[in-house]
């Protein structure tokens, strides 16, 4: 698994230190750095592909992407990997170049960063997921990836929803559910939206079509007539349920076009898999997602041992400030910053005059 993140000199971080665990939940206010973060964990766990070519991943240019107020010559990231009882530390710095921004990726003897990605696979679905579609793509190259947007989700479950999930201990309740990728995705689906999701293949085009039905009658509808956030939903079930154990699962936004019901039941989904061995990292600017990872402590659905939630703002100079939030064995915090998912009760003392 991850277990730290440091990020020195990048965008509005001056210098950022995270400890990652089983369910990492990054919440804070726009532009502070959650998803600075997550760049610069995708940048590292992607260094060995770009390490040596000439291309590199476009961030921008060197002077865009520094501290503005550091003035740093370099940009540094460093990310601890852990295997059993085995650690190794990744560094990568970057430098400007005249041709774009310059990279060296240092890594100790001990397994590799490479060794690391083929074992444990990173799914990284950003807030610009694919959307309801007539079609989506059949993904007849890569085998079983869900892709850089999610976009090919569907074609995963078309291509292997009759297979066992990869991942046994992932299967909820297998006796009564079944453990085929098609029934535990359904389970959920049915559990998080009240929808069931079909897939067809049209083999002549390479096509998928996609249909839902509600779980009160067997009509199938197409995307477009059940609503965004069913589409949305069913790709990151999908996705989750398609790692293995000691994955990796990273999700920007997940409440995105979601009813507050579904997001807090989402996180129960999440904290299911955490408990069983994925290695979750939430971005989100929803209370109902962190106060649905909080009841999943509370109910001892999730191991607050195996938790860890933070708080991005920024300071009176613009510069990222990142506070751990401590949570018992309630899920009750021991700490709370200014501004931490506050407006519902400001609101709601203005409302009553107070």
């Amino acid at each position: 698994m991850l277990s730290r993140i440091l990020v020195d000199g990048y965008k509005s971080i001056d210098r950022s230190e995270l400890e990652l665990s089983n369910f990492t939940l990054l919440a804070g206010v726009n532009s502070a750095g959650k998803s600075s973060v997550i760049q610069a964990v995708m940048y590292v766990t992607q260094a060995h592909h770009h390490y040596g070519r000439q291309r590199k991943p476009d961030i921008g240019r060197f002077m865009d992407i520094r501290n503005s107020i550091k003035g740093n010559r370099e940009i540094y990231f460093e990310l601890d990997l852990r295997r059993h009882e085995k650690k190794t530390t990744v560094k990568v710095i970057l430098t400007q170049k005249e041709n774009g921004v310059g990279m060296d990726l240092q890594q100790p003897s001990g397994f590799s960063l490479i060794d690391f990605i083929q074992r444990n696979k990173i799914v990284y679905l950003p807030v610009e997921r694919v959307g309801i579609m007539r079609t989506y793509e059949l993904n007849t190259q890569q085998e079983r990836i869900i892709g850089e947007r999610g976009e090919y989700a569907y074609s995963y479950l078309a291509l292997y929803g009759q297979e066992s999930i990869p991942a046994e201990e992932f299967a909820y309740k297998p006796e009564e559910v079944g453990q085929s990728l098609n029934n535990q995705v359904n389970y959920w689906l049915e559990y998080l939206m009240g929808f069931n999701v079909q897939t067809n293949i049209v083999q002549d085009v390479d096509q998928v079509v996609v249909t839902y039905s509600n779980a009160k009658n067997n009509r199938y509808y197409r995307g477009k007539n059940v609503g965004t956030g069913v589409t949305y939903m069913s790709i990151l079930v999908i996705a989750a349920l398609a790692c293995k154990q000691e994955d990796i699962l990273i999700i920007e936004n997940p409440e995105i076009h979601l009813h507050p019901r579904a997001q807090s039941r989402f996180m129960e989904f999440l904290a299911f898999l955490a408990n069983k061995g994925l290695q979750v990292i939430v971005e989100t600017h929803s209370d109902h997602i962190y106060n649905g990872m909080r009841k999943c402590i509370k109910r001892n659905t999730l191991d607050k041992e195996k938790a860890a939630a933070y708080f991005f703002e920024l300071d009176d100079t613009m510069q990222t400030r990142v506070e751990r939030i401590r949570l018992n064995d309630e899920g009750a915090e021991e700490n709370h910053p200014y501004g931490m998912f506050d407006q519902f009760d400001d609101d709601l003392d203005e409302l009553l005059g107070l």
